[in-house]
């Protein structure tokens, strides 16, 4: 019996594969491997759009509005490199940093504005 995990050829009375120890009646599906440092730069995308309104002395609804999606983004990016095995972690975690504090900033100038 072949094994779906390796490949390697059992004998058929075999229960478990003799090279990796894969159960042999189970099939194995590979875990995807998904790269989550694109959120890096969602949170500093999301930060960069979230001040546009507030330069531009324009919609400040739309600033508080990206500005809180900036932050849940921004939170998450922010610990995405420190767990992560990547090389260039420390400029992963800048860039999210960036964005986080471009949120916070907007957030607040959307609120304060809006209220104002």
């Amino acid at each position: 019996m072949k094994c779906s995990k390796c490949g390697f050829a059992n004998p058929e009375d075999a229960l478990f594969c003799e090279k990796c120890d894969w159960k042999l009646d189970q099939v194995y599906i590979p875990e995807s491997k998904l790269d989550r440092s694109i959120f890096c730069y969602i949170a500093l995308i999301l930060g960069i759009v979230g001040m546009i309104p507030v330069i531009l002395q324009d919609i400040y609804i739309v600033s508080l509005i990206i500005g809180a999606i900036g932050l849940i983004v921004g939170g998450y990016a922010f610990n995405v490199p420190r767990l992560m095995d990547v090389k260039n972690r420390t400029l992963l975690i800048v860039i999210s940093g960036i964005g986080l504090l471009l949120s916070v900033f907007a957030f607040i100038a959307g609120l304060y504005l809006t209220v104002a």
